[in-house]
């Protein structure tokens, strides 16, 4: 049962950050729905822009969504392993 509980809740993050990817793509405008996904996402992404600022600081291309996606499959792999025993 648990098992099943974080495996979606890692999965919804996932899809959380590519939404914000492809929304960061097409949307500039804001609505509710989008300051919703940008509070979900946003301590998630942090890390990885913290990251990027200290070691690749003048680059044009934000690559924190995949510093997080890394970030969140590691700790999935820890927490559903640690789960199945």
């Amino acid at each position: 049962m648990f098992y099943r509980f974080f495996d979606l809740i890692f999965s919804a993050l996932q899809y959380a950050i590519f939404i914000e990817v492809i929304l960061s793509w097409v949307y500039r405008g804001t609505n509710q729905y989008v300051e919703l996904l940008h509070k979900i996402t946003g301590p998630i992404l942090l890390p990885g822009r913290k990251i990027q600022e200290k070691y690749f600081g003048n680059m044009m291309v934000d690559f924190s969504p995949i510093i997080a996606l890394v970030i969140i499959m590691i700790v999935r792999s820890l927490v559903l392993g640690l789960l199945r025993y």
